[in-house]
């Protein structure tokens, strides 16, 4: 509920410190006093469009601040604990409005959008003005209000998230079918890339070991006069190298007798002589075995053009590839093992389809058992609040084959039919033409359909506009036994509504240094008897006047 509210600078208030409390508050006062101001602040801090206009003459910014408590639980509980503003009981809201520039907007300390003041701002107050009436001729809020009556408001939520699974899905299967060709083609290719890569048959160190025979290949000529004329230089002819060494051995063999310390010098030269010898061997062979092989050539050649043209095409190197074919070859395995997307994208559908049918099923039943029943309870409200031949009826169709007309609260559609005068047919609440009948119904319904877990605070602002008499005390005995489900708070100009209040508040305009003053005052006992009297005779207040003043607030 609103704790308190406090406003600077707006309109015609400077500086207001207001506390209010729980039950039916009542705003009263002359007209012109400025008792629009208080209902502009409040749509202020619940994120109404902030007009410059409203910052008092004289002064740069206007300031408006609420404190509401809420409740753990609740709606706006939830809203605060969702958006990262704690859990918190109290929720403060301050609006700073300047002349020029950008509004501010502050929620317990913390900037915040104006989406997000609205948002809470719908949790916390339903502000029912003189237009604000006009919501209940939407098809969606006449269905809100059955199903609030009927108390499936927890199955509509559920009905929602079914709905919106459902759309999800079906919209899922659509964009799939709509890519399935694309999809089929795309796994094709990707097929056709991984065959070609296995059938390249790649392997570790290939590319390495290509490269070195393609070299060897290349230059079987070179290295065979290469190889010749080492053979020569180390044993081909007479001053060969092996001989030279061969001689050199045998003569220092020789010494070696005459002279021990020549022994290391001699296992040198036999080594030398060895590995001379050993190298020929090996080099001889290796001229056998060196041969020209011109298809070996062309078959390295070819591999060798088939790897680079690979390796171009994927625009890597060969570890590369080998990445590229496990990748492929996993998720061409994966795609296998998951089956036909289609039709499991078709199953998942059938089951949310399927799951919304029946909740819908269950929500149009309960809903068709309470459609007189709401229809004879409002006709009893209207009755009493001045429509004693108001006549009203409750259509409802269904259309459950059409998918493309199901909505988020079901394939049901609600719709109020009223008639006010006796001998006319009913009509939809969007062609009642008095403004005062639909604030008539707005009420009876608020009544019916008070329910402590919704906004916590509802304002009337002159929502009795038009009534008098003994309807007007009807209408302030259904504001009053509101406020034992809500915080109401009520503009008015009738004395029989103002008396049932449980808090009354006075505007009245004073001139302060020559400048209008708007100001807001609790009432006592005795100051709610002469505001009740004036409101039922004027100027002149007599002493029967205040006698039936106080009859009214005995009477509450």
């Amino acid at each position: 509920m609103l704790h308190s509210l406090q406003i600077r600078n707006l309109a015609l208030i400077r500086d207001l410190d207001l506390d209010l409390a729980p039950g039916l508050t009542v705003l009263t006062g002359e007209t012109g006093a400025g008792k629009s101001i208080f209902v502009d602040a409040i749509s202020l801090v619940l994120g109404d469009r902030g007009n410059p206009q409203l910052v008092r003459h004289g002064t740069e910014q206007a300031e408006i601040t609420a404190t509401f408590g809420i409740a753990d639980g609740s709606a706006a509980a939830e809203w605060m604990a969702s958006s990262g503003f704690g859990e918190e009981g109290t929720c403060i809201i301050r609006r700073i409005l300047p002349r020029q520039g950008r509004n501010r907007i502050f929620l317990n300390g913390h900037a915040i959008s104006t989406s997000q003041n609205r948002e809470l701002g719908e949790l916390l107050v339903d502000l029912l003005g003189q237009n604000t009436h006009l919501r209940m001729v939407r098809a969606d809020q006449q269905m809100d209000l059955l199903d609030r009556y009927a108390g499936l408001r927890e199955k509509t939520d559920r009905m929602g998230d079914r709905y919106r699974k459902w759309r999800e899905l079906r919209e899922a299967q659509r964009t799939l079918r709509a890519g399935l060709e694309q999809h089929a083609a795309q796994r094709e290719w990707r097929q056709f890339l991984w065959e070609e890569l296995e059938n390249a048959n790649l392997h570790d160190g290939e590319w390495e070991d290509l490269g070195a025979e393609l070299q060897r290949l290349g230059a079987v000529t070179q290295l065979r006069e290469t190889v010749a004329t080492i053979l020569s230089i180390l044993d081909g002819r007479p001053d060969s190298t092996l001989r030279k060494l061969t001689e050199s051995y045998r003569c220092i063999h020789q010494a070696l007798g005459r002279d021990p310390s020549l022994g290391e010098t001699e296992k040198l030269l036999e080594g030398a002589r060895i590995q001379t010898e050993e190298a020929v061997h090996a080099l001889q062979h290796y001229l056998q075995d060196l041969e020209a092989d011109p298809d070996r050539l062309a078959q390295v050649s070819s591999r060798i053009q088939q790897l680079q043209d690979l390796q171009r095409k994927h625009h890597t190197d060969m570890t590369g590839l080998m990445e590229l074919f496990s990748q492929l070859k996993e998720e061409l395995a994966a795609e296998s093992a998951e089956g036909d997307p289609v039709l499991k994208a078709e199953e998942s559908l059938r089951a949310a389809r399927q799951d919304y049918q029946n909740l819908a099923k269950e929500l149009g039943t309960g809903r068709r058992a309470h459609l007189d029943p709401l229809a004879r309870a409002i006709e009893s409200q209207l009755h009493g609040l001045g429509l004693p031949h108001a006549v009203v009826e409750i259509h409802m169709e269904s259309n459950p084959d059409n998918e493309e007309s199901w909505l988020g609260k079901g394939w049901d559609r609600v719709e109020i039919r009223i008639s006010a005068n006796p001998g006319h047919p009913p009509k939809s609440l969007s062609e009642v033409a008095s403004g005062g009948e639909l604030s008539r119904i707005n009420l009876a319904l608020q009544v019916l359909l008070a329910e402590p877990e919704g906004a916590e605070t509802l304002i009337f602002d002159e929502v009795d506009v038009g009534v008098g008499g003994a309807v007007a005390e009807r209408i302030g005995r259904l504001l009053r036994s509101l406020g034992q489900h809500y915080q109401v708070l009520c503009v008015t100009h009738l004395p029989q509504v103002a008396a049932q209040c449980h808090q009354h508040l006075k505007v009245q305009k004073n001139l302060e240094l020559g400048q209008a003053e708007s100001q807001i005052l609790p009432l006592d006992a005795m100051g709610q008897v002469e505001e009740i009297a004036r409101m039922l005779g004027g100027i002149e207040i007599s002493t029967s006047i205040r006698a039936a003043a106080e009859k009214l607030l005995s009477a509450r």
